[in-house]
């Protein structure tokens, strides 16, 4: 049973991101697997990276409330991230969570010129939603962009291997119907985690 971490970054407990964390968490309870999840709008997580702070990571001091969160990064096999596209990007609160969380000498390190990832043999899987439809995102390339930022300038830059990266697109615009179609994509993704 994979160790399993998701980290959750939509404010409202309405959303379709909801909607995903639920149906995740319906399939993870159904295989009985061990996992947690980072609510980071609920944990009022505070995603700036003060000057402080980043002085801070450099002598490894790390303040509480990250040296925890790289405690269920660092225990988890799988890491699922569960947000919203705003700005051709993900939330703030999440970037933050990056920033802040994914240190020098916890998720990567320099050797010789070169960077090394420290979170080998993680496996990153994104559900990612956007208002827009695919038409609109694919032929701006906005899709291929994302999928750069995240899978290899934060993932494999990290030493994680991306197994899973959805866009569900149009998702204020679709009916029930459709939204039932994407949720169960979610579980027979998790089902072979």
């Amino acid at each position: 049973m994979p160790k399993t971490l998701i980290i959750y970054a939509h404010p409202n407990e309405r959303s379709f991101c909801a909607a995903i964390k639920e149906s995740v968490i319906q399939v993870l309870r159904e295989r009985k697997y061990d996992f947690y999840i980072r609510d980071l709008y609920a944990l009022q997580f505070q995603p700036v990276l003060y000057e402080d702070n980043y002085l801070q990571f450099y002598q490894n001091k790390l303040p509480e409330d990250i040296a925890a969160e790289q405690e269920y990064l660092a225990w988890a096999e799988h890491i699922i991230f569960i947000y919203p596209t705003w700005w051709n990007s993900m939330p703030a609160i999440l970037k933050g969570y990056i920033d802040r969380v994914f240190t020098n000498g916890f998720a990567f390190r320099f050797v010789n010129d070169k960077t090394e990832g420290l979170l080998e043999g993680k496996k990153a899987h994104v559900f990612q939603t956007t208002g827009h439809s695919q038409e609109f995102i694919a032929t701006k390339q906005l899709v291929s962009a994302m999928y750069d930022t995240t899978d290899l300038g934060i993932f494999r830059f990290t030493g994680m291997e991306t197994l899973t990266h959805k866009f569900f697109y149009s998702v204020p615009y679709v009916d029930k119907k459709a939204r039932e179609i994407m949720l169960g994509e979610v579980k027979d993704i998790i089902q072979i985690i």
